[in-house]
């Protein structure tokens, strides 16, 4: 099969498309063709060797954490899938991810893919849809709570967003200034996330966009929470004034479920801004790098 094999850690030069053995599913996995995959800005992260202490991938590696596909194969011991499902699965970060033309995953790591949804839109879904929703459920937020999302015209911002309507909550949009118009848009609600609070007016904010986290922060009142899936600046939470959740994406089959059927009513919308093959996995890295303005997915 062809895969998107990442040779060794640096740059965008390091990949390189080959021919490899299709892998086979073992008890409880499901293979999947893969039809688009996402491309996520930990793919940068884990691409560069940052990771690498934590996270040592065994070169040469596949990356890709996010796919739509078809089901090719079933593991023993699988149920509740057949082979010809339409899917997205959400790949861990081990070196065997999506960018490739076949994948296999845990069959706990995979939901079905509707049909009033196309496989780019998909692929867009996953870790983003999963990331914005845990965001929001971390807090404990209810219908009629104010929480600020910082980030909030990025992909799991505008997820974590678009929950917060869905449960009737009040999101506000963190952006830029030359992006406040956007913010409305997408929120109903809009502030410059560059500048520090003057005097702090949330209980509830997320943090999603690593330059302004200490920003954000001061924006939240004492005894307040932030649910913050970026790190938080040292000194940013002086006296722990505010309760910070530090929260790591977790894949969960049932929230994917959930993510799917939001963006089938058209409760969650994530913009896909640009689309490449899989050999242009390199291009597709620098446009995400670059701060693509949504998804980057590339069609296989």
């Amino acid at each position: 099969m062809k895969a998107a094999l990442l040779k060794s850690y640096g740059d965008v030069d390091q990949f390189e498309i080959a021919d490899i053995p299709a892998p086979k599913p073992g008890p409880g996995e499901v293979l999947i063709k893969i039809e688009a995959s996402a491309v996520n800005p930990f793919d940068l992260v884990l691409r560069q060797g940052f990771m690498a202490q934590f996270i040592p991938l065994p070169l040469p590696a596949v990356l890709g954490g996010d796919a739509a596909g078809a089901i090719s194969a079933l593991g023993e011991g699988v149920t509740g899938f057949a082979v010809g499902d339409r899917v997205v699965a959400d790949f861990p970060a081990n070196g065997k991810g999506a960018h490739a033309e076949y994948g296999v995953v845990a069959a706990t790591s995979v939901a079905k893919l509707p049909a009033e949804l196309s496989f780019e839109q998909g692929a867009s879904l996953v870790k983003a849809g999963l990331t914005g929703r845990q965001t929001v459920e971390a807090l404990g937020v209810k219908a009629g709570d104010r929480v600020l999302v910082s980030g909030g015209l990025g992909t799991v911002g505008r997820a974590a967003i678009q929950y917060l309507k869905q449960i009737g909550a009040k999101p506000v949009a963190g952006v830029r200034r030359e992006r406040l118009s956007e913010g409305r848009d997408v929120a109903g609600e809009a502030l410059d996330i560059t500048i520090p609070a003057a005097t702090p007016s949330f209980d509830y904010a997320i943090s999603a966009a690593g330059p302004v986290a200490g920003n954000l922060i001061s924006h939240v009142r004492d005894g307040g929470h932030v649910a913050s899936v970026v790190p938080v600046p040292e000194g940013a939470n002086a006296g722990n004034h505010v309760n910070i959740i530090e929260l790591y994406h977790r894949t969960d089959a049932a929230t994917l479920d959930a993510v799917l059927e939001s963006a089938v009513r058209g409760q969650l919308v994530i913009p896909i801004s640009h689309t490449f093959t899989l050999d242009q996995i390199g291009a597709a890295q620098k446009a995400v790098a670059a701060g693509a303005p949504g998804k980057v997915v590339l069609k296989h």
